[in-house]
């Protein structure tokens, strides 16, 4: 293990899924396939970081920055290509009329923070903080996906407990608002982050690069349905049951032809 290894929301994330899927991602550098969610992430987020880190802030220059940001990597077809891409104009339509009307003072975007946590380093980038003219601060996480989250999982998402730890202990003020922004529905879930529930995420993420140090990566094969390396992974039930029925076809075949 490197001696200048560091913990951060995506390693915790990726080990809770599965320890065994951590060693893949991160030891044995299997890829995540690219797929059009994954691109369609990478372009707001990407287009968003240009459009406010510029002078000019006009729906025209937003939409420069869309283009300019975008890639067809991950898209199975030119019809996707399509969808998705007036699914990201529509978005920008909405968000533009929103960001408008707020009346805040956007200070970060794509912020990157570096902390200490107990001997470990935690290194994380926030989306989005802005300062209200009551002199109050928002901490902002953008997510593109269709699906909104219930306001239990915003409550309870990790990734905003340790955005709260980074503004209060490397940023210096405490956030009076934590917010999910579900940009396909340009809405805004809030929530609130006590010190006990910021101690708790980062009680787990120490927790988590102790178990990485110890390289302890016993696999969690409930997972394998939903895990992005069900067919290539040696524990996957998903593998074994796909063998098994490869096998039978293979065995049909072979006496069909007898």
């Amino acid at each position: 293990m490197r001696q200048d290894f560091k913990i951060s929301y995506s390693r915790v994330s990726a080990y809770l899924f599965c320890p065994y899927k951590y060693k893949l991602v991160y030891f044995d550098n299997f890829n995540i396939p690219v797929n059009a969610d994954i691109t369609f992430g990478h372009i707001i987020h990407k287009t968003l970081e240009q459009f406010h880190s510029g002078k000019e802030q006009s729906y025209d220059i937003l939409l420069d920055c869309y283009d300019a940001s975008w890639k067809n990597d991950g898209f199975s077809d030119p019809q996707q290509i399509f969808e998705y891409y007036n699914r990201g104009k529509q978005m920008f339509e909405n968000y533009y009329k929103s960001f408008c009307q707020t009346g805040t003072e956007i200070l970060y975007v794509e912020k990157a923070f570096d902390a200490n946590i107990g001997k470990y380093r935690f290194m994380g980038i926030i989306d989005r903080i802005d300062k209200y003219p009551d002199g109050t601060y928002e901490v902002i996480d953008y997510k593109t996906h269709v699906r909104i989250w219930e306001q239990e999982r915003v409550d309870k998402d990790l990734q905003l407990s340790f955005y709260a730890y980074a503004c209060k202990n490397v940023f210096g003020f405490n956030p009076n608002k934590v917010s999910v922004y579900f940009l396909s529905d340009n809405k805004k879930i809030y929530t609130k982050k006590s010190q006990t529930e910021i101690d708790d995420a980062i009680n787990t993420a120490i927790e988590t690069a102790e178990n990485i140090m110890a390289e302890n990566f016993s696999p969690d094969v409930s997972k394998c349905q939903i895990c992005d390396f069900r067919l290539k992974c040696s524990y996957s039930k998903d593998k074994i049951i796909t063998n098994r029925w490869q096998i039978k076809d293979t065995i049909r075949t072979y006496r069909g032809k007898k």
